[in-house]
């Protein structure tokens, strides 16, 4: 009964036929799980993971398809009201969380390390407070993959900076194509400026990936034509049918055939993200297209097994906890290595990972309280920062006291 009057509205207002919620896609939750799985197996060191580091690739995807998904259907918003709301649920989703992890990697670095502590740590958790790890790491000139040198500990806070500058501009690009564009061209217009952004960054990355590669891996402008990717396939999809069984197995089967080409190829001297980058996006992309609409697969009915869509639900506590886990044993004096401090620095993660999302991370983000309450999501940012900063601070100080 409502489904007809909102797509008419949506055409009137905002972007043809994109207003109609989405159905749950099991199967990006299944990626989501992949991709952390990836990472995690990569930065523990397991063999057979020397390119896991696509994993992140894979997410900025997934990232860009949902949340561009979101956008198209809340467009008729209008620009004031519809960033307010999109920065709203970002803050709610992304930053407790983020900053728990910020002060219990401090905490853990003075406890266990102690001495040992990497006296940058503090002014490294200052600068992912802000989202803004990744230009630290560049300055720093850390690297993930040097070895001999210890990376830092919210290493892994790279990936989120890149994706919130990214949104810091994207979703004023969709507001501002609704509201100044005719309906009829928004999807065209919108599809246009994300091809040629894509184009621009991905001919960037490529130049510079090999003449200054710390810079190009943590990089935004190397980094926003994947994101870009996400969102220009839910663009052009956004009115498409769903794919024929027969080119979704296509698609599959040649998205399995590009990761595996990843997985393989890849590892730390490689000249990266550059060309091969489009190897695990190129597939996630494939994949995502594959599911589309409900077209089942093999491969959609495997991601969407009940174990994987869990993972793919704690995948954002599962890549945030993760790296002390796994790095902090290898700092220490005598480093802890071997088959079994693996396992329990697995295992560790999970139930950390856990915690975070059914006691904090899933309450605030699910929270009514806080949705319909701006004032108090701001209020909420700034707390989150002034803790992150307050424990830098005090950590530092009895760092150096010790």
């Amino acid at each position: 009964m409502l489904t007809e009057p909102r797509t008419r509205r949506s055409e009137r207002e905002g972007f043809p036929s994109a207003a109609a919620p989405q159905e749950f896609r099991r199967d990006i939750q299944g990626l989501r799980a992949l991709a952390v799985l990836l990472v995690i197996g990569n930065h523990a060191g397991i063999p057979g993971f020397a390119g896991g580091y696509v994993g992140v690739d894979v997410f900025f995807v997934i990232s860009g398809y949902v949340i561009t998904q979101l956008l198209l259907r809340e467009a008729p918003k209008g620009l004031g009201r519809g960033l307010a709301d999109f920065y709203a649920r970002r803050i709610r989703r992304i930053v407790p969380a983020a900053t728990a992890t910020l002060v219990a990697t401090l905490l853990v670095a003075l406890v266990v390390l102690g001495p040992n502590v990497n006296p940058e740590l503090p002014a490294d958790v200052r600068w992912a407070s802000l989202f803004a790890a990744n230009w630290r790491l560049i300055v720093t000139g850390s690297n993930y993959f040097v070895p001999g040198i210890y990376p830092s500990l919210i290493t892994q806070f790279w990936s989120l900076a890149v994706e919130e500058q990214f949104y810091l501009f994207f979703p004023l690009l969709v507001f501002l194509v609704a509201g100044l564009v005719a309906p009829r061209s928004r999807l065209r217009v919108l599809a246009i400026a994300l091809g040629v952004a894509v184009g621009l960054s991905a001919l960037w990355s490529l130049h510079i990936s090999a003449s200054d590669p710390t810079s190009a891996y943590y990089s935004p402008f190397t980094r926003f034509w994947e994101l870009g990717l996400g969102c220009l396939l839910a663009t052009l999809t956004s009115r498409a049918r769903p794919p024929a069984a027969w080119s979704a197995r296509v698609a599959v089967l040649a998205g399995l055939a590009l990761l595996a080409l990843a997985l393989v190829k890849l590892n730390a001297t490689s000249t990266y993200p550059g060309w091969l980058a489009w190897l695990p996006t190129g597939a996630t992309a494939l994949f995502i297209w594959a599911g589309a609409g409900g077209t089942r697969t093999w491969l959609t009915r495997l991601l969407s097994t009940r174990p994987l869509v869990y993972l793919g639900a704690i995948s954002y506590s599962l890549y945030l906890t993760h790296y002390v886990w796994v790095t902090v044993p290898r700092q220490l004096p005598s480093p802890l290595v071997g088959w079994g401090w693996t396992l329990l620095e697995l295992a560790g993660t999970l139930i950390t990972a856990m915690i975070s999302y059914h006691l904090l991370e899933d309450p605030i983000r699910r929270s009514r309280r806080l949705a319909g309450d701006r004032v108090a999501i701001v209020l909420v940012l700034l707390v989150c920062v002034a803790a992150a900063w307050t424990a830098s601070i005090v950590v530092q100080r009895i760092a150096h006291l010790g």
